[in-house]
Parts: structure tokens; sequence; C-alpha cells
């Protein structure tokens, strides 16, 4: 009986159950791995947004400072005493300085004690209005107008009690005047008061030469002297005209640049004050020399011979961009007469020739000129056939090309070729020319590596 049940047993193969959930979980694992190794492995690309923007050509120079100086020398011994302060305006009748003889009065003067509350109220007042214009002024970036400015304001007030000093010991100084030991002095011509010397106040447009830039050879020389001096010893010196004169050695490059300027920008970096100077380029002994005319700031910079200055060459303003960002493009150039409108469409397109492209298309149009419109291969290819409308003339297909620059717009999240039109570049940044068509426009965000972008790629 048991041997008949264990006959009658039948076997089944083991069944294999298909997991759909491990499945799809598989799937999914590659897809990430897939996108996760393309990621790591693409070319990011960044994205940049279009701004309005300028670029100044910098060229920095220190330049060589000539103007109309006159040197006053004193005609006797004794002691100084200096009535005006360093960068006044004098007139022919102002006294500049007097001579002691003894030095009495000269020590009567100079001990004399004075404070701020000896001033008068319009004295008081303009020094109010000078610190006032200065501190609306002021900016943290260029903190180092402060230093000319205290420079400024010791001077005034040191101008200030000098005549409160004179006035208080007049009695002293009519009696040494009748006595003929004290000397005052008037300027002998108007002009701006300098108490120093370098050796240059008689260079001229017409005599400097290469050993003038040498920036170690001149010695500055402080004329303002409380010790005795000799008969025959500087003073003080006056510009004497408004008009002066910036020299700098130049290369060929700039030279030949500068050929036809006349005029030109210039930024002094002591101040960042920019002005316009007439400008004119000479030779000399082989070297070139452009040299700047100025009939203002004389007075701001008089006790510098030499100044560090910028030409504002280029300064250009229009849509700004990487350089990066440009990149070429290679298209068919198509007459126009191949183009026509069709149908209820605005679109222009062209009619190709019987292959297996043969038909009516519509290419985009990247750029046009008066006689043609540029266009990709997206549509066209090379050796197709065009048909003029009406007329039994034919056009192949790049028998003529150009290549373009331009930049990949990424509005739509795909790349588009753009055509630019550039104003001025440096190194690092393009100014393009905007409101163009076809072109770019301010905020329009482009592709910032145009190298590593095709047409229709998709920019995340």
């Amino acid at each position: 009986m048991k041997e008949q049940n264990s006959n009658n047993i039948i076997k089944f193969q083991k069944q294999i159950h298909f997991n759909v959930g491990i499945v799809i979980c598989f799937i999914i694992l590659i897809y990430i791995i897939f996108h996760i190794f393309t990621y790591l492995t693409k070319d990011n690309i960044s994205i940049y947004e279009v701004t309005q923007g300028s670029i100044a050509t910098d060229y920095d120079y220190t330049a060589l400072a000539i103007r109309n100086e006159t040197v006053v020398y004193s005609d006797r011994d004794g002691y100084p005493y200096y009535y005006k302060s360093n960068n006044s305006t004098v007139g022919s009748k102002s006294i500049v300085y007097a001579i002691d003889d003894t030095g009495d009065i000269v020590n009567a003067l100079n001990s004399n004690t004075t404070d701020t509350t000896d001033l008068s109220n319009s004295d008081l007042s303009e020094m109010e209005n000078s610190i006032s214009t200065f501190m609306n002024g002021y900016s943290d970036t260029d903190f180092q107008k402060i230093y000319a400015f205290k420079t400024d304001l010791t001077d005034s007030l040191t101008e200030l009690y000098n005549t409160q000093a004179i006035d208080k010991a007049s009695s002293d100084i009519a009696a040494a005047q009748a006595a003929d030991t004290y000397h005052p002095y008037t300027a002998q011509e108007p002009g701006l008061l300098e108490y120093y010397t370098d050796g240059l106040e008689g260079l001229t447009v017409d005599s400097y030469s290469s050993e003038n830039f040498d920036t170690s050879s001149i010695t500055k020389t402080s004329l303002k002297t409380s010790e005795k001096i000799t008969a025959g010893s500087p003073v003080y010196k006056l510009i004497t005209s408004d008009h002066w004169n910036l020299v700098i050695q130049i290369d060929d490059e700039l030279a030949e640049k500068l050929a036809n300027t006349s005029a030109l920008e210039i930024k002094f970096d002591e101040d960042n004050a920019k002005t316009w100077t007439t400008c004119s380029i000479e030779e000399k002994a082989g070297n070139k020399y452009l040299v700047l005319g100025l009939d203002d700031s004389v007075d701001r910079y008089a006790e510098y011979r030499y100044i560090n200055i910028q030409l504002l060459i280029e300064d250009k303003t229009g849509l700004k961009i990487p350089n990066t960002a440009i990149t070429q493009k290679k298209f068919f150039t198509i007459p126009k007469s191949y183009f026509y409108e069709g149908n209820d469409s605005d679109d222009k397109g062209v009619i190709i020739k019987g292959n297996e492209n043969a038909g009516l298309v519509t290419p985009t149009i990247y750029y046009e000129t008066d006689d043609y419109y540029y266009v990709d291969n997206e549509y066209l290819h090379t050796n197709d056939v065009l048909i003029k409308s009406d007329s039994k003339e034919t056009y192949t297909v790049g028998s003529e090309t150009a290549t373009l620059d331009g930049v990949y717009n990424v509005n739509k999240g795909y790349a588009v070729f753009k055509i630019i039109a550039k104003i001025y570049e440096n190194n690092d940044y393009s100014i393009v020319e905007s409101g163009t068509d076809y072109g770019i426009s301010l905020y329009d965000r482009i592709a910032l590596q145009g190298d590593k972008v095709q047409e229709n790629d998709i920019i995340n």
C-alpha cells in the first residue's frame, strides 16, 4: 500500500518567481549611476548674465612735469622769515619773505604764541567751509586725500598765525626797518609759490632728455628754513603760468596708436582726478616721447617733479561679456534672392532641388548683410541646390561660407548661437553692441565656456 502511494507522487519543477520590483530598482540604479557618471565626466558649463559695462585701457606712466618756474635768490645774508605758505598764489605786491640781519625779529615772531581763539570770524568761517567741503567729498576709497588736505590746512593755519604774529610785532618790525636791519621782499611777479628746488627748474619742452627721466638722480631740497642764509641762496620759486606739460617716454606701438591723436584724457594716481590734455609725439635721440599740454591743475601737483598718471586711451561702453564666452561658428551664406515668404508665415524659406532633402525648408537666419543671409547646416547641407523662385537660376549651398564671432544664449535652457559685434576688447572682457539684430540683449544668459558648447545643447 505504501509502495503504491509512493509511486503515485508527482514531482514538479521548482518555479522561478520573477520579482518586478527588483528589476525596476535595478534599472533605476543603472540610470542613476549613468547620470552621475555623465555629470562627473562632462564639462560643467557656467552661466553668465550679460551686463552693461565699459572697458578703459589704462597705460600707467611716470611723467616728467615741466613748468614755467623761476627761482628767487636772496641778495643778502640774514635770517629768513616767510610770510606766505607753500603753494600760495601771490601777486607782484605780495610780501613773500623778509631777511632779518640780526635774527631778533625772526626769533620774536617764531616765539609768538597763537591759537584758534585769535582767529577772526571770517578766518574761522573760511576754515570751516574748507573742512566741510572736504568731508562732503571724502571717501574711504580715496583715503590718501586726507594727507593732502592736512598739508593744505596746516599751511593755511600757519599763514594766518604768521599774519597775527606780524600784526602783534608791528611796532618792533617798523623800528627794525627804520634801523635797516629788517628787509621785507615782495614777489617779483605773480605766480604760485613753492619752497623747494630740484635742479630742473630751467627745463623746457625743447631741452629735456632721456636722463631727466631717472627719478633717482633728482634731489629735492627744501628752501623753507629758519637758519641763517647767505647772499645768493635760493629762498623760493614761482610757477608763473597755469600752462604746463607732462612728458613720458613711450614705445613705437603707442606712438603709432596715438599718431593722429591731438587730445587725450589722463588720470592722476595721486587723487584719481581726470582731465583732458593736448598731446603730440616727439622723437629725440632715437626715443619717442608723448608731450601732454595742460591748462589746469598746476597748483594741485606743483610739489611733484614726477607724477604718476594713466592714459585713458580707450573708454568704450556697451554690453560687457567675458572673452571665454566668445566662440566662432561657420555659416553658409545664401543670396537673399533665393529666399521668399510663403503662405501666411513670415518665416523666410528656400526651395531645395530634387534630392533626399528636396522641398521647402525654413532655415534659421543668424545674420544678414545687404545681399546675404547667414544660415547653418541644421536644414541645409553642402551641395544642396537651391532654386530661385520664378527663375531657372540655381545656387549650390556651401559655395560661399563665412565664420562669425558669437556667444551661446541659454535663456530657454538650450544653446542658441547669437552673433556679436565687438566694439572693444582687452585680455579678459569684450564690449559688444547692444540692440543689434540677431544679437544678444541686456540680462541675457549666456554660456561662459563658449568653446565647450554646441548648438541646441541642453544647459542646466
